[in-house]
């Protein structure tokens, strides 16, 4: 996955370029984060993996799992976000961006 994010940043990059809407900034920061998102792909790996060892009668541990996914989760969701964030910028304007150049 972290390669097909890398791959719709390289697209709003180049469509960035046309346009300069987007701070370089916001770009690089978005292709730094991609580091964080390899290493939450691996804990949620690790999760997964761990899953069967897990005493399911233990709702401390259990409790302790749900809350890592928890986190593992809503941590993908703002990665997301970020980048929608982005591509609804360029979405906003590019068009017209276009037809006036």
């Amino acid at each position: 996955m972290d390669k097909k994010l890398e791959g719709i940043l390289d697209i709003l990059d180049k469509l960035n370029s046309s346009i300069n809407i987007l701070n370089k900034e916001d770009l690089d920061e978005q292709c730094e984060n991609l580091k964080d998102f390899r290493i939450l792909t691996r804990d949620l790996d690790i999760l997964l993996n761990n899953f069967s060892s897990v005493d399911k009668n233990d709702g401390d541990e259990i409790e302790k799992m749900l809350f890592e996914l928890h986190r593992v989760i809503t941590t993908f969701e703002w990665h997301f976000s970020e980048i929608s964030d982005l591509n609804t910028k360029i979405l906003k304007v590019y068009k017209d961006k276009i037809k006036n150049a």
